[in-house]
């Protein structure tokens, strides 16, 4: 009986590690995708930075980001984008559920006297 208890308590603990480390690796997969966005298409526009995001997060599955959550900032040559969203993730699926907030963030340095193509 206690090797029973022992073997569930085991599946209940490999079940939350697997479950928080599909997200979290997610999350890395659309935070590494803006970045690339970003580098490639520097002198893309606030709005089309932002529907890039929107398009990229719906790629990866994040339907909680929404437009009004994405911060495009300008510090000097950096762009830097803030993409904050939670997601709740079902640790133990119909049993335990966590909300967990991600704060994926991206940047790019814009060189100035560079130009790109023609927009």
């Amino acid at each position: 009986m206690k090797t029973l208890f022992k073997l569930a308590i085991l599946a209940a603990i490999l079940t939350i590690c697997f479950q928080a480390s599909r997200y979290a690796f997610n999350n890395f997969q659309f935070e590494d995708a803006v970045q690339q966005r970003l580098l490639f298409d520097t002198r893309a526009s606030e709005t089309e930075v932002v529907a890039a995001v929107l398009k990229i997060a719906r790629e990866y599955s994040i339907v909680e980001l929404k437009e009004d959550d994405i911060s495009v900032q300008m510090v000097g040559q950096d762009r830097i984008v803030d993409m904050p969203y939670t997601v709740t993730i079902p640790l133990l699926p119909g049993i335990l559920e966590y909300p967990w907030q991600f704060t994926p963030k991206a940047s790019t340095r814009l060189i100035a006297g560079i130009s790109g193509p023609n927009r």
